[in-house]
Parts: C-alpha cells; structure tokens; sequence
C-alpha cells in the first residue's frame, strides 16, 4: 500500500475517531482492536445481566490487558477521573489474576488533561507498578496503520480510491463549490505561483502532504471551471470564505494538520461523504492550498 492511499485511510480514521462518541466511540474501538488482534485475541465484553461487564471494556488475552473506554460528547476533568479511578478499582477484584496492564482509552484528539495524568501517575504508585496507561488517537492510528488494505477497506468503505481521483469531474466538484460560505471581496488575490516549500514551511505532516498532492489532479478541475466561468467575483467570494475559516481555526491554536481536518470537514458539510465526494473536497483544497488562500506563504528571500 502506498503512501497516498494510507494517507486517505489514516484521514478516514481521524474523522470517525473525532465524531464518535459513547457506545459508537467503543464500538469503532472495538472493530479495530479484533482486526489488529485477530482470532479472538481481542475480546469485546459486554454488560450481563446483574454481573456487568465487570470494569471491562474489551481484554487482549496474550497481553493480559484491560481496556476502559470513555468518550462522552463533553468530556470533564473531574468525569474522566471518576471513570479511572472507578474502571480501575472495580476491575480488580474480578480481573486481578489476568492482569498485567490497564488502559484508559479516549476519544480526545488533542490529548489528555493533567487531572487525567496524575490519575493514572497515582495509580500506577498505588500499585507500586507501570500498569496503568493512557490511549489516545496516535496509539489507535498505529493499530490502524497496521491493517491489511481488505481490512481498511472494510473498516472505512466510503474511502476513495486512486482511481476516483482521476475519474472525477466537474460534476461531482460543482456541489462541493456550490456548498461553501459565500463572503466579503477580498481586497485583493494572491496571483504568485505556490512555493515549493509552502508545505514544509506550514509544517504539516507528511500525510497531509500526501493528501494535497493527490488532491491535485481534481484541483485541476476546479482550475479550468474557475477559467471558464470568468467570474472572479464568485472565485473570490469562495476565497475569502476559505481564508476565513483558515484564519478562524488557526487563532483557536490548533497545529496545521488539525486546521486542515477541520478545513475538510468544512467542506464536506452534513452531506453524505461518498468516495466522489471525497475526492472532489480533497481536490477543492487542493486548489485553494495551491492558491495561496488558506495556509501560509514562506517569506521571500532578500
């Protein structure tokens, strides 16, 4: 699998890992811990009857391990501690003799809170032992990023493939135009050719760089219908609204991959995300990276 096409399925993987919350968040975990260990290794367990499910969210069996999940839609410091604290403590009793690690998994991209770390920090000194350890998105995307292609694409089946990027034209790429903000005239585009190292200079990873680049041959499409059209107004309006959200997102302290995630959730909207639709936002972002409108421009020289 190349770079490109795991770079489309990591994005795929960040957009559920952000939008799942509750029973969804720990059933999407628990699709991806059965694959990354298959054959039963990973076991979901689930409430029954009277008994619960015991402080157990899921058990890996060769690695002794118990998982917490906890992803509510607004999560707090002082209910994240709760759930540590009362996960860990009422497993014990029923889990102790199959035990070697405990993992606290979360649905928070940015990462945890110190109140969740010293948490964790207390209890592992209780115990007098590393058992204890906090998951987040990067320790899922590895899992992810060791699956087969049959199934990621199981997994994440609205993925578009390489071929989708080629096939695309303006009619999936007018609905995507058609649903951005409209705005103010910018005082003034930006006509300079993109630098080559505009992306390095944004520091955004070499996945997203993978993404823009693919994104590139659907952003050709957009090029000729904005030339076609000869409506610098309408192109201009659409910019301003790109560079709006761009510069919205960048004030809230987000990194640059986060601004682009969001950026591309923006675009997509409430409407069904089909592979074509897929790859006419990648190339609509494509364009307006390549226009200079959203992410910054490297200095010149001199």
């Amino acid at each position: 699998m190349n770079d490109k096409v795991m770079a489309l399925y990591e994005m795929a993987f960040r957009d559920r890992y952000q939008e799942c919350f509750e029973d969804e968040f720990q059933e999407f975990f628990s699709e991806i811990m059965e694959r990354a260990h298959p054959d039963g290794d990973f076991v979901r367990v689930r409430p029954w009857g009277r008994q619960g499910d015991e402080k157990n969210d899921g058990y890996i069996i060769s690695l002794r391990t118990v998982f917490a999940v906890y992803a509510p839609r607004k999560p707090t410091a002082a209910g994240a501690k709760k759930k540590i604290e009362s996960d860990f403590k009422g497993c014990l009793p029923h889990w102790k003799n199959y035990i070697d690690r405990w993992i606290f998994v979360h649905n928070d991209r940015e990462g945890v809170g110190p109140t969740v770390l010293k948490t964790i920090l207390d209890l592992n000194k209780e115990q007098q032992n590393e058992v204890a350890f906090p998951w987040g998105r990067e320790a899922l995307a590895e899992r992810v990023r060791g699956l087969s292609h049959r199934d990621l694409r199981t997994l994440f089946p609205t993925v578009p493939t390489i071929a989708d990027f080629v096939d695309v034209g303006m009619e999936e790429i007018q609905p995507v135009l058609d649903h951005l903000e409209r705005a103010r005239v910018p005082s003034g585009g930006d006509l300079r050719p993109v630098p080559e190292d505009k992306l390095e200079y944004n520091q955004l990873s070499d996945a997203v760089g993978q993404l823009i680049r693919l994104g590139s041959t659907p952003a050709r499409t957009v090029r000729a219908y904005y030339q076609r059209v000869s409506d610098e107004l309408l192109k201009d309006q659409t910019a301003r609204a790109f560079a709006d959200k761009y510069q919205e997102l960048r004030r809230s302290g987000l990194d640059p991959d986060a601004i682009y995630e969001d950026l591309r959730r923006w675009v997509i909207g409430s409407d069904i995300a089909t592979p074509t639709r897929h790859v006419a936002v990648y190339g609509v972002l494509a364009y307006f990276f390549q226009e200079c409108d959203i992410f910054l421009r490297p200095p010149e020289e001199g």
